[in-house]
C-alpha cells in the first residue's frame, strides 16, 4: 500500500475508514521508504521540520528590592488573578494578603481612569500610613502586573524606593 505524505498527516477531522500509520518525523529513512504494518510507503518529497522554538522563561527576581532602606516587603503581583508571582522579605508582614488587596487598589484606579477619560499608564501608587509607605508600579510593559513594595516611613527615602522599584521592573521578563 502507498501513501502519499499528505495522506499521513490529514486534518484529524477528516474522516476515514482506513487507519494510517502514525510516523515520527525524525525516523523517516534517507530512501524516503517508511515500513508499516501493511507495507511500505514512499514519500514523494523529503520532509522539512520545523525546530521548537526557544521559549523564554520569566524572569520575576525581585530580590533587590530589599536593598532599599526602610524595606519591609516587596511583592509582584497578577491583577487578573489576585495570586502573587515573587515575594521579597515580609518576615512579620501578611505580603500575599497585601498583593491581594492591592488588586482592588490598581483596579480601582485604572477605572477611575477611564471614568475620567485619561489616556496615560499609572506611573505608581504611593500610600502612605502613619508608620509606613506602600509604593505599588504596575509594569510598563505589562500592566495587569505589578510590584508592591511595603517601607518603613522613618527610614526609606521615598524617592530613592521610586528609583529602586522602576530598576528592579526593568530588569523583569514577562
Amino acid at each position: 500500500m502507498t501513501w502519499k505524505l499528505k495522506d499521513l498527516f490529514r486534518k484529524s477531522d477528516e474522516s476515514s475508514d482506513i487507519s494510517k500509520p502514525e510516523i515520527a518525523s525524525d525516523s523517516i529513512p534517507e530512501n524516503n521508504l517508511i515500513e508499516t504494518n501493511e507495507s511500505q510507503t514512499e514519500l514523494s518529497s523529503p520532509v522539512a521540520i520545523d525546530q521548537p522554538k526557544e521559549i523564554k522563561m520569566a524572569s520575576t527576581d525581585i530580590s533587590k528590592l530589599s536593598d532599599i532602606s526602610g524595606f519591609i516587603g516587596a511583592c509582584l503581583v497578577d491583577t487578573e488573578t489576585g495570586l502573587m508571582m515573587a515575594s521579597e522579605g515580609g518576615d512579620n508582614f501578611d505580603l500575599e494578603t497585601a498583593g491581594a488587596a492591592n488588586v482592588e487598589v490598581v483596579k480601582a484606579k485604572m477605572a477611575a481612569m477611564k471614568m475620567l477619560d485619561l489616556d496615560e499608564a499609572i506611573d505608581d501608587i504611593l500610600i502612605t500610613l502613619g508608620s509606613q509607605f506602600h509604593l505599588i508600579r504596575p509594569l510598563a510593559d505589562t500592566p495587569s502586573v505589578f510590584l508592591y513594595a511595603a517601607l518603613d516611613k522613618k527610614s526609606a527615602n521615598l524617592g530613592m524606593a521610586r528609583v529602586q522599584v522602576k530598576k528592579v521592573e526593568n530588569s523583569l521578563e514577562m
